[in-house]
């Protein structure tokens, strides 16, 4: 009972650290989910502003999409059926790319909310600045799962952790007893 309890439960201990390879490995669903985000499209009429920061743009990653439109489901569905619920290869790995895959749909479920509010185009000052602010906090976010990752740790970020353990901890599918 107590091990079935979702409310209860306890991360795993990393005792030593995993091999270099292993944690730059982990480091690719972050790196991916930049590049697949719009963060350049949030960043852009911030940086057209403000002149000192016109060349940025072309750094900005996620500005320049350079994968196919499919590519994220394709992604998503072969990382999740084939990695995240393989028990066979490292938790250290599957919670990494859990991680990336729900960082990615939460800042794509902002987005998509965000386009309901009222004042969130892109023709006020206030909105540019906002989205712009959400864009940068998303790249700091980012960064900082990727330092941890290559440090040997998991990120510890409140919602979005929890669920990536959850996820390569249980099996969610099949036959589901009521009780």
């Amino acid at each position: 009972a107590y091990k079935d309890d979702i409310s209860k439960f306890c991360y795993p201990v990393i005792t030593e650290k995993p091999e270099w390879w292993l944690r730059t490995l982990a480091c690719i669903p972050y790196l991916i989910a930049l590049q697949t985000s719009g963060t350049g499209y949030f960043l852009h009429p911030f940086l057209e502003h403000y002149e000192m920061f016109e060349n940025l743009i072309y750094f900005v990653p996620g500005a320049i999409k350079r994968l196919p439109p499919w590519f994220s489901m394709i992604y998503c569905y072969f990382g999740y059926a084939g990695i995240v619920k393989n028990k066979a290869l490292s938790r250290y790995i599957r919670i990494h790319l859990m991680m990336g895959m729900l960082l990615e749909t939460a800042f794509k479920l902002i987005w998509y909310t965000g386009t309901f509010l009222p004042l969130t185009h892109f023709n006020g000052n206030f909105m540019m600045h906002f989205w712009a602010g959400i864009g940068i906090g998303y790249i700091f976010v980012l960064l900082e799962c990727v330092r941890c990752a290559l440090g040997g740790k998991c990120a510890h970020i409140p919602v979005i952790s929890n669920a990536a353990y959850i996820h390569t901890r249980f099996n969610v599918g099949g036959l589901q007893r009521p009780f």
